[in-house]
């Protein structure tokens, strides 16, 4: 028992190390190793629960100009660097919220790209919680519409008025198969498609959290978190699907692995189409 356990050991380490190896190729630049299909990427993690945790708490209090935000401490980073990269001329906020997210990304994007940038495209399945400054702006667009519409707002002559690279952002997490089968159509080589919330060390802790004994009122509660839950491993399952051998998409580990391997909340699912 001693000796497999003392294998087991090794043989993590061995694998901790070949991942730390790849992460650090990544972060040099070199295109073999930071492109990779995702059936080529560990579904893993360098992140402990306890800065998981964190990272949740930080999020709920998180604003862009006093705007509810939605993004971690991490997002922030990956986004910008990531903007500034590929300098999007579209960016498609999908899951307006506040419009928080949708403000970040038009500042962010004017300052990065410049006037080339034309604007971002935010949608909801209802606008009433989107902010008066960011409604404000001049480069967003908000679309009340459902995702499982998704295709009626983003028709061909619609697509063809945004303009390539596209930055696509995904954090609505309901209808995602009639999303991905529209964005999978329209995204071009170059555009990028980050698709929020597939850690599945943050959907099993969520279902840990939800398991608790019930108290008077919170059944409504735990069966909505439930369904919650449910969308982010159906998300995760439907993104698989179409890119887990798929010569369309590959993982870009620059920005997976910016602070450990799939540290934060996407694993496996910030994805630059390159076919």
């Amino acid at each position: 028992m001693e000796r497999k356990r003392l294998r087991s050991e090794e043989a993590n380490e061995a694998r901790h190390e070949d991942i730390a190896a790849r992460v650090e190729a990544a972060v040099q630049g070199k295109q073999e190793e930071r492109f990779l299909k995702m059936s080529d990427r560990e579904e893993d993690t360098d992140m402990t629960l306890d800065t998981m945790e964190a990272l949740y708490i930080g999020q709920a209090r998180s604003t862009w100009k006093t705007v509810p935000f939605g993004k971690s401490a991490f997002d922030w980073q990956m986004y910008a660097s990531l903007i500034e990269e590929v300098k999007p001329r579209t960016i498609v906020d999908i899951g307006s919220w506040a419009g928080g997210s949708a403000l970040f990304f038009a500042d962010f994007a004017e300052m990065l790209v410049g006037e080339k940038f034309q604007t971002v495209v935010s949608l909801d399945i209802t606008l009433r919680s989107v902010r008066h400054r960011a409604r404000q702006h001049p480069k967003i667009q908000f679309h009340e519409c459902s995702t499982e519409c998704f295709k009626d707002l983003f028709t061909d002559e619609f697509a063809a008025r945004l303009p390539h690279p596209w930055l696509v952002s995904e954090d609505a997490h309901h209808h995602f198969d009639m999303v991905m089968e529209r964005l999978n159509v329209l995204l071009q080589p170059g555009d990028y498609l980050v698709v929020e919330d597939t850690s599945t060390q943050m959907q099993d802790w969520f279902a840990q959290c939800n398991d608790g004994t019930e108290e008077d009122g919170q059944a409504a509660k735990q069966s909505q978190t439930a369904e919650a839950i449910h969308q982010l491993r159906k998300k995760k399952e439907i993104l698989q699907r179409y890119c887990m051998h798929s010569e369309k998409y590959r993982c870009d580990s620059k920005f997976l692995d910016m602070f450990g391997y799939n540290v934060g909340k996407h694993w496996n699912s910030i994805l630059k189409c390159i076919a």
